[in-house]
């Protein structure tokens, strides 16, 4: 009977041991489905806590906390397989605000974050993003980052303060020839509109160069304009003279302010010895006597 015991708790010795040494050995299949999982992130994500339960998935929980797979993996720096062990905790990313903008688009957002058209879709799916409302919040990833927004900006207001600095930059042109103003700049009775001014001049009268720039056009394609000259200028300026007798310049020539380029004539739809004069920024038509030295 006591050799009986004996051997009974001997066999009981030896499943003991090897239970233990079962207890001490690496588990690899364990460590595979857990591998991975809420990492420490390093940075610090803002966000919801949960506690996962039995049958959480990262799909469900997507679709419970409104936010994206993609996100719940970059917030908790979960590695493949995805399992999620329950007891463990999980953080819910908040997401990133941005604020609607005149001409926004959901491509025009995703460029400037850094971000997929989809990952923004994912974010608002109620929202038309045919019709974006300007002054309204949508969701972004948390992860988005307006790195090349900024960059963006600061390339266009480089642009922005350089035309400014461009259209600052005003000429002062002289006068074109001598004689008496007989029609002003603007808004004429019955709808008409004259885009420069009229100088009264006698037949012959020189025609100077109001300020330095090349002949861009010489000829009289315009019937009611006669013989016109264009001169092109710095920073977008040019200036025209119409209804000359002749010219004494070509197209390509570079002149200097008060250089000789035609003489006052009749062609053209009018009645008198005159110029009409014009001067132009970026195509726009402004009034010459703002720009003429007194």
């Amino acid at each position: 009977m006591n050799n009986r015991l004996i051997k009974f708790l001997k066999t009981i010795a030896v499943y003991f041991c090897f239970f233990c040494m079962l207890s001490c050995t690496k588990n690899t299949g364990m460590v595979e489905i857990s591998r991975g999982v809420f990492k420490s992130t390093g940075k610090e994500v803002n966000g919801k806590s949960i506690t996962i339960i039995p049958g959480d998935t990262l799909v469900s929980i997507s679709k419970k906390y409104a936010t994206t797979i993609n996100e719940l993996i970059r917030a908790n720096k979960i590695k493949p397989p995805y399992v999620l062990k329950p007891g463990k905790k999980l953080i819910i990313p908040k997401p990133k605000k941005y604020q609607i903008k005149k001409n926004d688009t959901f491509y025009s957002i995703s460029k400037c974050f850094g971000l997929t058209i989809k990952e923004i879709k994912n974010k608002n799916r109620f929202i038309n993003d045919k019709k974006l409302e300007v002054g309204k919040n949508i969701n972004l990833p948390f992860y988005a980052n307006n790195k090349e927004c900024r960059k963006n900006d600061n390339s266009r207001k480089r642009v922005e303060k350089k035309r400014t600095k461009q259209n600052n930059e005003t000429i002062m042109f002289y006068w074109p020839t001598k004689g008496k103003l007989i029609a002003t700049f603007g808004a004429k009775k019955g709808g008409r509109r004259n885009d420069g001014i009229n100088i009264l001049a006698p037949l012959g009268n020189p025609v100077r160069a109001a300020f330095s720039g090349k002949v861009i056009y010489r000829g009289n394609e315009l019937p009611a304009w006669g013989n016109l000259l264009l001169i092109k200028h710095k920073n977008g300026w040019t200036s025209a003279y119409a209804h000359l007798d002749r010219f004494v310049v070509k197209v390509g020539d570079t002149l200097n302010t008060g250089d000789l380029v035609g003489v006052v004539g009749q062609t053209g739809n009018v009645d008198k010895h005159q110029l009409h004069f014009q001067i132009r920024v970026k195509s726009k038509p402004v009034n010459p006597l703002d720009y003429l030295k007194k």
